[in-house]
C-alpha cells in the first residue's frame, strides 16, 4: 500500500495534534508549592545563636520549632535559616536536648539541598546568594553527619559534602574571576556573608576556607571602596526600594559601622558570626581604604554579558555552567532558554513558584523544533530584563558625596533590580532617577514605581558629573506590564536643608553638599508628595552634578553656575552635549560617550582604582593604601597582610 502525501501530511497533523494535547493536560497538571507557610511562623534561631554566644544557659530548645517546621516546609529563603542554626549545632550541640536534636536532625536529612535532588519546592536555588547558601549549609551539614544516609536524597553526608564542594569551590572561582554578579548589593552580600563565615568557622577544607577568606575579603573591598559616612549604597545589580533611597540604616546590616565606624555590635541576624569569628579577620587596609576621604575615582569590572559565556565556558546545561547563567538570572534571555527549560524538567521546577510560569512554553513540538529562542526574541519578554549582565562601574567619591554610574548598561533595555546611576548625600540621604516599570501603588516585588526599570537609561559619568537619556519606546510590549510616559526622581525635600526648583532644574542643599538634576522638560513634585520629582516625556534626560562648599562656594554660587551651564538635546538623534567647568560632556544614546570631543573608554579593567589596578582573572590581586597592604593569590591559597 502506497501512501500519498496527504496521508503523511495527516499523520504529521495527527502526531502534532496528540503530542499538544497530551502537553497540555500535563502542563494544566502542575500545581505549584508554597512560596511561604499560610501562617506566620516565629522563628527565633538567631535570637538563640546570640543568646547562646552571650552565656545564656537557660534556652527554651522548643523555640527552635518555628525554624524547624519553616525549613521542613521547604519555604522560600529556608536557606537563610539554615545559617544561625549550623552554627547552633557545631558551637553548642552539647547543650541541645536529645528530644530537640532528634527534630533538628530529621529535619536536615530530609532537606532538599539542591535543585538535582529527588522532590518538588518553591525554594530558590539559583540566584547567586543562595548558591552559595545552599552549598554551605550542604558541605557542613554532611560534615557533621558525614556517615548518615539522609532520607531525602538517599546520599550519605559524605556524599553531600562532595557535591557541596564543588559547587563552592565553582562558586568562588567565579567570584574570583569575574566579581560578584549582584555587584555592590547592600541587600545580598549579607546573605553570602552568612554563608562565607560558616564555612571559614567550621569546614575542616584548608582549600575551602582560605578560598573563602580570600573571596569575603574582595566582597569586603567593595563595601570599603564604596563606603561614605559607613553608608553602602551604590550602583547594584540588585536592589530595592530603600537600599536606593540610602540613609544612615543601609550600612550592610551594621557590618560598616562596627568594622570602621565605633565598633558597635550588628543585631542578631545571618551575619552575626563576623562578629564573634576567631578564624576570619578584616585586612587592616580594608579600614584604611573605607575611611579614606580624598577625591578618587574607583572604576571596576563586574560580571559577564550573556554574550560573553561561550567564549568563558559557562554556555552549556551541566551544573557548572547553569550556576553562572542562573546566577546572571538569565532565564528567558533566547541565547538561554532552552537551558532554562532543559534543567526545569530535570529539577521538577514547573511547580516552583517563582518559575511555574515557564511551563507555558514547554511544548514538545517546540522543543524538537528549537523554537522556544525564537518565540522569546518574537515576545521580548520583561523577563529578560531579569538578566544582570557585566557593569563596568564608576565611582566618584569625596569626603561629601559620592556621584555613581554603570556605564552604558544595555540602554533601553528592560531593568528588574538594577540600579546605574545616582548620589549618596553623605550618609543623610541618596538621590537617583529612574522611568517606572508601574504606576505608583501597583504591587509588584520587581520592578515596580521605586525598583528597577520600565525601560534603562543610556548613562554615562565622568567625575562629579553623569548624563542620563531616556529613550522610552512608543508601543508597549506585547507583555510589558505598563509603559507609562514619564521618568521621575527620588529627591526627598524633607532630607535637605534646602531646595530650589526653577523650570528644568532641581538644586538642593545638605550640610556643605550640593546636588543638581537638569532635565529637558518641567520638573515638579508628584501631586500630594515632597519627594517625588516628575519629569514628562518619552524622549528626554537627566544630568545629574555634585558640589560642595569646598568646591563651590556657596550654594547660591552653585545654582548660578548650573543654571549658566550650556545643554543642547537633539530629540531625533538623542544627543546630548553639556558644558561644565571647561569640560565638555556628550552622549548619544547606544553609542559613545566623549569629553572635550574624545571617545571615553568605558570597558574597565577588573580594578581600577587608587587602591587596587588588576586584569580579569589575574593571576594576583594586591590592594594598597596608607602604607598597608593586601595580597590575595586565589589558586596558590595566599592571603598575605599587616595585622
Amino acid at each position: 500500500m502506497k501512501f500519498k502525501l496527504k496521508h503523511i501530511l495527516f499523520l504529521l497533523a495527527s502526531v502534532a495534534v496528540a503530542t499538544v494535547a497530551v502537553d497540555f493536560i500535563r502542563i494544566s497538571s502542575y500545581k505549584p508549592h508554597p512560596l511561604k507557610p499560610q501562617n506566620d511562623i516565629r522563628l527565633e534561631q538567631d535570637q538563640i545563636y546570640r543568646e547562646l554566644v552571650n552565656g545564656n544557659t537557660d534556652i527554651d530548645w522548643d523555640r527552635l520549632d518555628g525554624t524547624l517546621e519553616y525549613i521542613n516546609g521547604q519555604y522560600d529563603c529556608a536557606d537563610f535559616r539554615m545559617v544561625s542554626l549550623i552554627r547552633i549545632i557545631y558551637e553548642f550541640g552539647d547543650q541541645i536536648p536529645e528530644s530537640t536534636m532528634k527534630k533538628i536532625r530529621e529535619t536536615l536529612f530530609e532537606f532538599r539541598y539542591w535543585w538535582d535532588e529527588p522532590g518538588e519546592n518553591s525554594m530558590c536555588y539559583w540566584s547567586e546568594n543562595h548558591q552559595i547558601l545552599f552549598a554551605s549549609a550542604e558541605y557542613l551539614i554532611g560534615q557533621k553527619y558525614p556517615g548518615v544516609v539522609f532520607t531525602a536524597s538517599g546520599l550519605t553526608g559524605k556524599e553531600h559534602m562532595a557535591k557541596a564542594r564543588t559547587r563552592a569551590l565553582n562558586w568562588l572561582e567565579m567570584r574570583w574571576n569575574y566579581g560578584f554578579i549582584e555587584f555592590y548589593s547592600e541587600v545580598y552580600y549579607k546573605e553570602d556573608i552568612g554563608a562565607m563565615i560558616n564555612l571559614i568557622d567550621y569546614a575542616n577544607d584548608k582549600e575551602i576556607v582560605e578560598k573563602t577568606k580570600i573571596i569575603m575579603d574582595m566582597l569586603l573591598y567593595d563595601v570599603a571602596s564604596q563606603n561614605i559616612d559607613n553608608t553602602f549604597v551604590s550602583v547594584t545589580g540588585r536592589a530595592y526600594s530603600g537600599n536606593r533611597k540610602g540613609g544612615p540604616g543601609v550600612n550592610l546590616g551594621g557590618l560598616a559601622e562596627y568594622y570602621w565606624g565605633n565598633g558597635e555590635l550588628i543585631h542578631s541576624g545571618m551575619m552575626y558570626g563576623m562578629v564573634v569569628t576567631k578564624k576570619y579577620t578584616p585586612p587592616p587596609v580594608l579600614k584604611e581604604i573605607a575611611r579614606d576621604t580624598n577625591n578618587v575615582v574607583i572604576k571596576q569590572n563586574n560580571g559577564l554579558d550573556i554574550i560573553e559565556l561561550k567564549d568563558e565556558g559557562y554556555f552549556g546545561s551541566d551544573n557548572r555552567s547553569m550556576m553562572m547563567q542562573l546566577g546572571m538570572e538569565s532565564f528567558t534571555n533566547p541565547e538561554i532558554v532552552r537551558n532554562t527549560l532543559s534543567l526545569m524538567r530535570k529539577a521538577s521546577m514547573f511547580t516552583n513558584d517563582f518559575v511555574k510560569d515557564f511551563k507555558i512554553i514547554d511544548f514538545t513540538l517546540l522543543r524538537w523544533l528549537h523554537l522556544e529562542p525564537v518565540i522569546v526574541r518574537a515576545i521580548n519578554p520583561q523577563s529578560n530584563g531579569v538578566a544582570i549582565q557585566k557593569a563596568n562601574t564608576y565611582t566618584y567619591k569625596t569626603k561629601d558625596y559620592s556621584l555613581y554610574s554603570v556605564q552604558n548598561y544595555h540602554p533601553g533595555t528592560y531593568g528588574d533590580q538594577h540600579h546605574v546611576a545616582g548620589m549618596n548625600i553623605g550618609n543623610a540621604t541618596s538621590i537617583f532617577h529612574t522611568h517606572p516599570a508601574l504606576e505608583k501603588d501597583v504591587p509588584n516585588q520587581s520592578p515596580n514605581y521605586w525598583v528597577g526599570y520600565g525601560h534603562l537609561p543610556h548613562v554615562a559619568q565622568d567625575g562629579n558629573v553623569s548624563l542620563a537619556i531616556y529613550n522610552i519606546p512608543e508601543k508597549k510590549g506585547l507583555i510589558e506590564k505598563a509603559l507609562l510616559d514619564y521618568t521621575h526622581a527620588y529627591f526627598p525635600k524633607e532630607k535637605f536643608d534646602s531646595v530650589h526648583i526653577e523650570n528644568n532644574y532641581a538644586f538642593g542643599m545638605e550640610g556643605t553638599t550640593y546636588a543638581a538634576f537638569i532635565c529637558k522638560n518641567k520638573l515638579s513634585y508628584r501631586e500630594n508628595t515632597t519627594d517625588d520629582l516628575i519629569q514628562d516625556g518619552k524622549r528626554t534626560y537627566w544630568i545629574t552634578q555634585a558640589g560642595s562648599r569646598e568646591e563651590d562656594q556657596s550654594f547660591a554660587e552653585f545654582c548660578q553656575r548650573i543654571l549658566g551651564n550650556k545643554v543642547s538635546f537633539d530629540s531625533t538623534k538623542l544627543v546630548l552635549t553639556y558644558m561644565s567647568k571647561n569640560k565638555e560632556y556628550e552622549l548619544e544614546f547606544g553609542k559613545e560617550f566623549l569629553l572635550n570631543k574624545k571617545p571615553v573608554n568605558v570597558n574597565y579593567a577588573r580594578y581600577d582604582s587608587p587602591y587596587c589596578y588588576a586584569e580579569k582573572k589575574a593571576e594576583t590581586i594586591t590592594y594598597k593604601f596608607n602604607g598597608k597592604s593586601l595580597l590575595l593569590d586565589f589558586y596558590n591559597l595566599k592571603r598575605e597582610f599587616e595585622k
